[in-house]
């Protein structure tokens, strides 16, 4: 509430002890300067000072002008917010909400209104009016220290300290008023609108737990595949909840002035607490799996020839050791998240696959070990001959499930390999 006296007003500041010598200090080297001589004789040069006194003296008169200028201004500023919000609480406390002749009840959504309006008022006199009479004796002190810099600053034709004195009785004036007869007054109708406002926030309890409720149930917490179409919906939904929280937490802050207005014990509700923080690991999370998605999706196209399983290798264990590490501290809140965990199993998998696309490109392995990989171990498909054939195609065969079988099969390669040539030897000295 402070902020409505303080709007405009620089709050962090020196001392007024500090402007005061400032001032003082600069004035006494301004009178010295002054007392200097304007022109003086050194052996036969003769020497003019007007213009470095004069531009000297003006340069101290923007200096102490800067410091009391900045005086001022704080000081009217201050007064203006005070006179203002004063006059405010004033007018706002002027017309009450009448009571019905069958009771308390306020009737009519006009006089509910009211009600809250004057209630409003009374809370901030209840809250800043201490603060607020504390800050007439420092502006005094401002004013009178201006005064007695006064030759060095132009005061204007309006007696501050009369100002200031009217602005403290109006102030005491109207706080009184509020904080007695109408306080009184409306104390009846405060109490029967203290039910609607409980009963009220007995309602919001009821949402909030729903509200809870549908963002876990809705939010993209354990989502194990992705594709851009996937991660695309991840961001969506996220955004879809971030503005949903948004309004029912605008909703928790009316309530919650509600209950300051009404004295009533200030409601926790962390459940909103939670879902604002899971949001943001939520985000987290999606980016990441974003960024290494995109990452994996870059390499896919890579031809055969072409795939450096020792560089990628690496890039992928830099993955694991950095990004997708469960221990890292970015990751502790989203290390139980399905969909991380699925992340993880994905690296995992592209860092098993790796080892066995490069045995693969054994020069040991004929278009019959190809085959056999084809028909007896995967089971799919492999387009080796193509030209087009890639990391993609590679990937899609899923050799993670069948690491040892891929291992075997490049060993009995390398094996062949050896008993071929050494049969080629024997035939060649059959054949001599």
């Amino acid at each position: 509430m402070l902020k409505k006296i303080y709007n405009g007003v620089a709050t962090k500041q020196p001392a007024l002890e500090k402007f005061d010598e400032q001032i003082q200090h600069l004035s006494e080297i301004k009178h010295q300067i002054k007392g200097m001589k304007e022109t003086d004789n050194v052996g036969w040069l003769k020497i003019d000072s007007t213009p470095i006194k004069t531009e000297l003296t003006h340069t101290i008169e923007r200096w102490i002008n800067k410091f009391t200028s900045f005086l001022m201004d704080n000081f009217k500023n201050k007064l203006h917010n005070i006179e203002s919000w004063t006059k405010e609480v004033h007018e706002g406390i002027s017309t009450l909400p009448k009571q019905q002749a069958d009771g308390a009840k306020v009737r009519s959504d006009k006089e509910k209104k009211l009600l809250i309006t004057v209630m409003t008022h009374l809370r901030d006199v209840k809250q800043i009016k201490e603060n607020t009479m504390l800050q007439f004796g420092p502006m005094r002190d401002t004013i009178q220290m201006l005064k007695k810099h006064a030759e060095n600053f132009e005061m204007e034709n309006v007696d501050f300290m009369v100002k200031c004195e009217t602005a403290k009785t109006f102030l005491n004036e109207v706080s009184e008023k509020a904080l007695g007869p109408v306080k009184e007054s409306i104390l009846p109708l405060q109490k029967e609108e203290g039910k609607n406002v409980q009963q009220s926030r007995r309602d919001f309890v009821l949402k909030v737990i729903q509200f809870r409720s549908l963002f876990m149930a809705e939010l993209p917490y354990h989502i194990q595949q992705s594709s851009p179409e996937i991660i695309n919906n991840a961001y969506n939904k996220i955004s879809e909840f971030y503005t949903k929280l948004k309004n029912i937490e605008f909703e928790r802050d009316q309530l919650a002035n509600q209950e300051t207005l009404f004295d009533l014990e200030r409601s926790i509700y962390k459940e909103l607490k939670e879902c604002s923080v899971e949001l943001v690991n939520l985000k987290k999370m999606w980016d990441l799996i974003a960024l290494i998605d995109m990452q994996f999706e870059s390499w896919r196209s890579t031809l055969w020839e072409n795939i450096d399983t020792d560089l990628l290798t690496t890039l992928i264990k830099d993955m694991q050791a950095k990004q997708c590490n469960p221990t890292q501290p970015q990751n502790k809140d989203i290390k139980n998240y399905r969909a991380f965990q699925a992340l993880n199993e994905r690296v995992k998998n592209m860092n098993t696959i790796l080892p066995l696309i490069a045995q693969l490109h054994s020069p040991f392995m004929l278009e019959r070990h190809w085959r056999r990989l084809e028909s007896k171990i995967v089971k799919k498909p492999i387009p080796f001959k193509s030209e087009k054939f890639c990391l993609a195609d590679l990937i899609q065969l899923e050799l993670f499930k069948v690491g040892e079988d891929v291992s075997e099969l490049v060993d009995s390669a390398q094996k062949e390999d050896k008993i071929n040539k050494k049969l080629d030897g024997i035939k060649a000295i059959w054949e001599d």
